[in-house]
């Protein structure tokens, strides 16, 4: 990841950020689950295109769930929600 400029985070060692000329880019790695959030579409699809030469990725389409959360997008925010285990949970019961 050092050739494409990311720097781990210091208060979580699984993202990765990267800051350039007022754009951001976060790689968020777990294991094998991925996610990447960027300002610019332009550019977090020119690093998806990197990784998938470099590694191999199953797919690369807006998430709606990362590790049991669930991303809910709209033009003005990110929701996240863990309704869905919440729900299993009381299932269980």
């Amino acid at each position: 990841m050092n050739k494409v400029k990311f720097k781990q985070s210091t208060s979580d060692l699984c993202i990765l950020i990267r800051k350039e000329k007022g754009r951001k880019i976060i790689i968020c790695l777990y294991v094998d689950d991925l996610l990447i959030a960027g300002s610019d579409p332009d550019e977090v699809k020119t690093l998806i295109d990197l990784l998938q030469i470099e590694f191999e990725m199953s797919k690369s389409e807006p998430a709606t769930e990362f590790l049991g959360v669930r991303l809910v997008f709209s033009p003005t925010e990110l929701k996240l929600d863990q309704e869905e285990y919440i729900d299993k949970m009381f299932q269980d019961v």
